[in-house]
């Protein structure tokens, strides 16, 4: 079997990886493989320019890094310093803990904090009496409100919610982006309960994996590994075999995966199957971008004692979150060196905007010593209500094209693993064709 694989993310990679090892070729188009993840060294600190790490609870990334020889490489983020802070009336509340996203597990910190109202505490503490119920698809919003108020949104969903899918909880999809919570209300009634009774003892494990040198050592092994050719797909048609123009030329396949994002896969896919298309074209998709800045240790009085800080949006200039680097992560960053990655969701963002909201929250008036850029439009899609039966129609429709298979972060999930996990699924899907 010849597949050709349009995109060379992590989602691309992961299934040549996989067509590979099933004895498949797999050719990868992309004119820079690895996609938003990469790693860059300036003044002796690694930084990353894109996701910096993975949810180590989901086994799909761990997996594959460790199957292509790296498993020595990963590392835990520093847990025994995991604290995030919140905003609030200007100033940081640690986020309590015990907290479940937005879900409450320990008594006494929710009680002691003063991020919460006493408004909200009460209704934390009364959800626990709430009938089971099933709902039709709903904002994740329209889910917090009935279960916590709206305060729970605007200070726990929408900036915990804003780092991983860039959008308003006011669209995106509880069943999607919260199914565990919404299976809890069907069987429940309280997703109070149903965390507590499915709470599972600690593990020992960290919060987060990275990879020691740098998360471009993962999807760097993979593109040296894989076949590739650096062009972007241009054109896909189906001739009873696959065709696909790209670098001026056209090439000839038995099966097609196309890992190039779903706003991209919409104008590859239309003139092949129309609905298809308008199905992945319905999929929006928001922009992110990431100012790393660094300064003199001596120049930031704040001891970043935390893995850094959430901006609820009632208090939002231009950053939405940032990560202390050197606090989360071992062996990143030198000790005279201070290291904030600073997260907004407007391209325009400048650097001046970042530093003016440094300096309001954190004190700093020094000059950086670096400033990195990385900017990624409209590439992250957005679960919004409707997403999972939107899903099951794309899915199915394209079902019926022989040889077509998607993967990527706008189906099933945006992180890391699940990428890698939708890269594996049509790897899976081709070879089972065979059979």
């Amino acid at each position: 079997m010849k597949v050709g694989i349009a995109g060379g993310g992590i989602s691309g990679l992961a299934c040549a990886h996989y067509l590979r090892k099933a004895g498949h070729q797999a050719i990868v188009f992309d004119p820079s493989p690895g996609g938003l993840i990469g790693t860059t060294e300036v003044h002796g600190c690694l930084l990353e320019t894109g996701p910096e790490s993975w949810l180590a609870s989901k086994p799909w990334a761990e997996t594959l890094i460790r199957e292509i020889g790296l498993g020595d490489e990963i590392i835990g983020s520093n847990d025994s310093l995991r604290k995030t802070y919140v905003l609030r009336h200007g100033n940081f509340e640690t986020l309590p803990e015990g907290l479940q996203l937005v879900v409450p597990t320990k008594l006494i910190p929710v009680l002691k904090t003063r991020l919460f109202s006493w408004g909200m505490k009460f209704r934390m503490g009364a959800e626990v009496f709430r009938s089971p119920k099933a709902l039709p698809d709903r904002s994740v919003s329209e889910f917090i409100t009935d279960h916590f108020g709206r305060e729970a949104v605007d200070y726990l969903a929408e900036p915990l919610l804003a780092g991983v899918y860039g959008g308003s909880p006011d669209f995106l999809s509880a069943p999607s982006v919260l199914p565990k919570f919404v299976e809890h209300e069907q069987r429940y009634g309280s997703v109070v309960v149903g965390a507590l009774r499915e709470k599972k003892a600690a593990t020992g494990k960290p919060v987060f994996y990275t990879m020691r040198r740098g998360m471009g050592t993962f999807v760097g092994r993979l593109a040296e590994a894989a076949e590739t050719l650096p062009y972007r797909v241009n054109a896909i048609d189906y001739n009873g075999v696959w065709e696909l123009s790209a670098g001026g030329e056209t090439h000839v396949f038995d099966s097609v995966v196309l890992a190039c994002g779903a706003n991209r896969a919409a104008d590859l896919l239309k003139p092949v199957e129309p609905d298809a298309g308008d199905l992945l074209a319905s999929i929006p998709h928001n922009s992110s971008s990431i100012w790393t800045l660094g300064y003199r240790r001596e120049d930031v009085a704040h001891p970043l004692d935390a893995f850094g800080f959430l901006i609820p949006k009632p208090e939002r200039q231009a950053i939405m979150a940032c990560t202390w680097v050197a606090t989360k992560w071992p062996g990143r960053v030198p000790d005279n060196i201070a290291v904030l990655r600073c997260f907004s969701s407007d391209l325009n963002t400048t650097q001046d905007a970042v530093r003016d909201d440094l300096r309001r929250l954190l004190g700093i008036t020094a000059e950086p010593v670096f400033a990195q850029l990385n900017q990624w439009p409209e590439a992250m899609p957005q679960y919004t209500v409707g997403h999972t039966p939107r899903i099951a129609e794309l899915e199915a429709r394209s079902a019926e094209i022989p040889g077509l298979y998607l993967a990527g972060n706008a189906y099933h999930g945006v992180g890391i693993p699940d990428c890698v996990r939708s890269g594996k699924r049509a790897a899976d899907a081709i070879t089972r064709s065979l059979l």
